[in-house]
């Protein structure tokens, strides 16, 4: 009779052995515990201190139709890189795939894509085909150019490009 009693007594509270519980009442709990605990295990979502970077860029006062960007820390204890696509002047990269604070060269190209490919050595005595580079050397393969991205800044930057061709 004691025995009894305190077995009604835990199951009035609740507590249930498991090899009292139907299969589908295993699963259930096993699901209800699971959706309850997730959420508080694994946090609010991803979290990243990544940013996202825009801009445009400007070749000779026109939007530039196609193209690469490209930035590069400068601190070269932290190696960080991310570049975008550029279309009809505009680039973006996304908060997932963007920067951190920090300073970060930049480096444009845009290949002629009219004009004819030239040879262009590359070493050991080889060469490649290579389209003209739309793009002066400063804001190239010799960039002078660099960014700050900030953590509480819009991070949206503009690039106003003169070629040398143009006179």
């Amino acid at each position: 009779m004691a025995l009894s009693r305190r077995t009604n007594r835990w199951r009035l509270l609740g507590a249930v052995q498991a090899s009292q519980l139907s299969t589908g009442q295993l699963s259930f709990w096993i699901a209800v515990v699971s959706v309850l605990f997730t959420p508080v295990l694994s946090g609010c979502g991803p979290h990243t201190d990544r940013l996202t970077v825009s801009g445009k860029v400007i070749l000779d006062g026109v939007p530039l139709d196609s193209g690469s960007i490209r930035f590069t820390a400068t601190d070269r204890q932290k190696f960080m890189a991310a570049g975008a696509m550029i279309k009809d002047g505009s680039f973006s990269i996304p908060r997932a795939k963007g920067l951190l604070p920090g300073t970060y060269q930049v480096e444009i190209s845009a290949p002629d894509t009219k004009s004819p490919l030239t040879m262009t050595p590359v070493g050991n005595g080889r060469s490649t085909l290579v389209a003209r580079e739309r793009i002066p050397p400063e804001f190239n393969t010799n960039s002078t150019q660099q960014i700050e991205v900030k953590a509480d800044g819009d991070n949206q930057f503009d690039f106003d490009i003169a070629s040398k061709t143009v006179k």
